[in-house]
């Protein structure tokens, strides 16, 4: 009859903070940033996917897959036989796209995006204008886990292993003063 959130159960078993709880139950895309535009690697990840723009073959001429069509195995084939390493992503396609690390500007040390946020509108104006060549992304709405993870992840409070073990110790024994020795 004693609850507690399932993040804290994970931080006390040694997963440490949300990035490394999110990379352990959703799939993480690393998008790179190359003449101001977004573009993500041609993995199997891909298929089942709609892209709002067009994958065009290395000539820039013969579409490979039309925009919004979905990208199936057999337009896969077709994509791995072109030749094709990257395809490009517009705004509709990072729209349901969060962060699964803290986006920072190494020379200021300003966190741009946080972890587990979900990408603002002007996120390639940022990316841009402080000069960050990767982003690490995770779609939960795309995966069988949902955003159930990256909500509780939201919901928690404690921060540390420490943390966590006292946390579940409070819980499971309310009268006893918790410390991390007990």
């Amino acid at each position: 009859k004693r609850k507690f959130l399932a993040t804290v159960f994970l931080r006390a078993l040694g997963l440490k903070s949300d990035e490394d709880i999110l990379r352990e139950f959703h799939r993480v895309d690393t998008l790179s940033l190359k003449d101001g535009k977004l573009y993500l690697p041609v993995t199997k990840e891909l298929m089942g996917r709609k892209l709002s723009q067009e994958i065009t073959g290395p000539d820039g001429k013969d579409i490979v897959v039309a925009a919004g069509k979905r990208i199936t195995k057999l337009a896969y084939d077709k994509i791995e036989k072109a030749g094709i390493t990257e395809v490009e992503l517009a705004g509709p396609d990072f729209e349901a796209a969060f962060s699964v690390a803290d986006v920072v500007n190494t020379d200021t040390g300003e966190v741009l995006v946080d972890c587990n946020d979900a990408l603002p509108s002007d996120i390639l104006a940022m990316l841009v204008e402080n000069n960050i060549d990767q982003l690490e992304v995770f779609y939960p709405e795309l995966e069988d886990v949902g955003n159930i993870m990256s909500l509780t992840a939201k919901k928690d409070t404690v921060r540390s292993s420490e943390g966590a073990l006292i946390e579940i110790y409070r819980r499971l024994r309310p009268g006893d003063p918790p410390t991390l020795d007990s």
